[in-house]
């Protein structure tokens, strides 16, 4: 976010509305948050030049079964930490990588296709890295909230039941698949152009692809509500009065895994929670107003959930790449 372009109060609105539903008409956000449909216009406008927020559209690997994903933990050489995240931030498997302050240096995401993929990048690429020191993995098996869904409730409730009541796309999580029926050569043109803009309108979509507005949309909102294609607005919790982002790895009892992590989805610090494999079984993203607010968040939630065994937290310092897009340094 450009430092010319500090967010006021109906700016943090409208990022929040377009949290709810990124495909949200100007006048359908208009009515969220009280403003005009020629104000919120230009406020999108203006925000999306700058970058303060971005709304694309993401392919979901995992139901459409082209990937998984596992969290990478790197502990680094003192001061090599830029050297390792901003490498890694290049590969086209990381979707996101942050620099942190803790008992690690570096957290990424990482997509792989294949067990042989996997070994590739966490035998031979990862430990290339200069200035690596050790690697930590955790697959993830079970998402039970991704940013997609994230509610940092800045909007009144029903506000936000309005804006998601009218998606296409399926902003909760819900269980893979067992098969997904193959995608056409034109689905898989209409899933990149909304990759790069998801709020491109169905005329300019069809002229793109070289389809009736009618064909587009249909298409598109099938992708939608396969799970396939999911809308997403893309932005730093920073920007939301948020300032104290941190990632949390926690041990808990098998048999209360799931009631952990449907009740840390609810929370509205949580942009991302999901169990996995490894170390620690339960992996996620909050985003908090303060250290007290961290505080509070560790003591009365975490430490209050069903079969806790052990908590690791580590505050993050850069977002480098955040889904699957580079950040500008700073």
């Amino acid at each position: 976010m450009k430092e010319s372009a500090k967010p006021d109060e109906l700016d943090r609105l409208v990022v929040a509305a377009l949290l709810a539903n990124p495909r949200a008409t100007n006048a359908q956000i208009g009515e969220a948050v009280s403003s005009s449909e020629a104000t919120v216009s230009r406020r999108i406008a203006r925000l999306r030049r700058d970058r303060t927020v971005l709304v694309v559209g993401a392919l979901d690997s995992q139901i459409s079964h082209r990937a998984r994903t596992v969290f990478v933990r790197l502990r680094c050489t003192p001061g090599a930490g830029n050297d390792v995240a901003y490498p890694l931030a290049q590969w086209h498997e990381a979707g996101s990588v942050k620099l942190l302050t803790g008992s690690v240096d570096c957290v990424a995401e990482l997509a792989y296709t294949s067990n042989e993929h996997l070994y590739r990048l966490m035998m031979k690429e990862l430990p290339q890295l200069h200035g690596v020191v050790a690697t930590f993995s955790n697959q993830v098996i079970r998402r039970f909230a991704t940013p997609h869904s994230w509610n940092p409730g800045i909007l009144p409730d029903e506000a936000v039941a309005t804006l998601r009541a009218s998606r296409r796309d399926r902003w909760h999580e819900r269980p893979e698949p067992d098969e997904v029926a193959p995608m056409s050569t034109l689905d898989e043109r209409l899933l990149a152009e909304m990759i790069v803009d998801g709020r491109i309108g169905w005329q300019e979509l069809a002229a793109r692809c070289g389809v009736t507005p009618s064909t587009a949309r249909r298409r598109t909102e099938q992708l939608m509500e396969r799970g396939i294609l999911r809308m997403r607005a893309v932005v730093e919790p920073e920007v939301l009065n948020l300032t104290v982002n941190a990632f949390i790895w926690l041990s808990i009892n098998p048999t209360k895994l799931s009631q952990a992590g449907e009740r840390l989805a609810r929370h509205r610090s949580v942009l991302m929670i999901a169990a996995t494999t490894g170390d620690r079984n339960l992996c996620g993203e909050v985003a908090v107003a303060n250290d007290s607010a961290l505080y509070d968040f560790l003591s009365e939630t975490i430490g209050n959930l069903p079969g806790l065994i052990h908590a690791d937290v580590a505050v993050s310092l850069r977002t480098v790449k955040r889904a699957g897009m580079l950040t500008e340094p700073t």
